[in-house]
């Protein structure tokens, strides 16, 4: 269609960026030589967190000695706390966290990042991810594997430790800057101009109607 245009979020490349990586968070989570898994979003129905205990169970169970923090809060937490716990599973849930700099230093300090759910419609924490550095494992459904690119790995039902591996047999220089080099297609002025372009093609589509009145 002549009047369609495609203008995606975009993400705040200073504030979500590698520089946000930290020595002294990491260690609070993970002991060296692990792998850290961030799941970060509302724990509700419809954003499936139990996809990313499943997928540490399995790392686990496939000798990688994997950790997993829960960021945010919601009506599942207390399922999901059990659930953990019934597998004896490395799981640290935070609940919600108040500043954006935090979680913008939880994304770059973490190896890999999880967004499971099957409904996003454009996932914008899986893009501060990926400014942050940190490659995405998305789930096959909705909006995201459009959005990620080939800066992460897109799953087709249940296997999210697959997806993990897939990534972690990257080099991590290497999945880091193609994390971060996707993301800066995503910046805000980018965003802006997509914006103000699409209301010029409004502004002419509306004038052209009125002209044919």
């Amino acid at each position: 269609m002549p009047n369609l245009r495609h203008v995606p979020l975009g993400v705040d490349l200073d504030l979500f960026s590698p520089r946000r990586r930290s020595p002294a968070l990491r260690q609070r989570y993970a002991a060296p030589g692990e792998v850290l898994i961030v799941h970060c979003g509302r724990l509700s129905v419809e954003k499936r967190p139990h996809r990313s205990i499943d997928a540490l169970a399995g790392l686990r169970a496939a000798g990688v000695p994997a950790v997993l923090v829960v960021a945010g809060d919601g009506p599942l937490r207390p399922r999901l706390e059990r659930q953990a716990a019934g597998d004896a599973l490395p799981v640290h849930f935070t609940g919600f966290i108040p500043g954006r700099q935090a979680v913008a230093a939880l994304l770059a300090t973490a190896d890999v990042a999880l967004a499971p759910g099957p409904v996003e419609t454009f996932g914008l924490a899986a893009l501060e991810a990926l400014a942050c550095g940190t490659p995405v494992v998305v789930s096959g459904s909705g909006a995201l594997p459009e959005v990620i690119g080939g800066a992460g790995v897109t799953v087709t039902g249940e296997d999210f430790a697959g997806g993990v591996l897939s990534v972690l047999r990257q080099p991590a220089g290497r999945r880091r800057a193609a994390a971060r080099a996707h993301a800066e297609q995503f910046g805000w002025p980018a965003a802006v101009r997509g914006f103000l372009a699409a209301h010029a093609v409004a502004d002419r589509v509306e004038k052209a109607k009125e002209a044919a009145t």
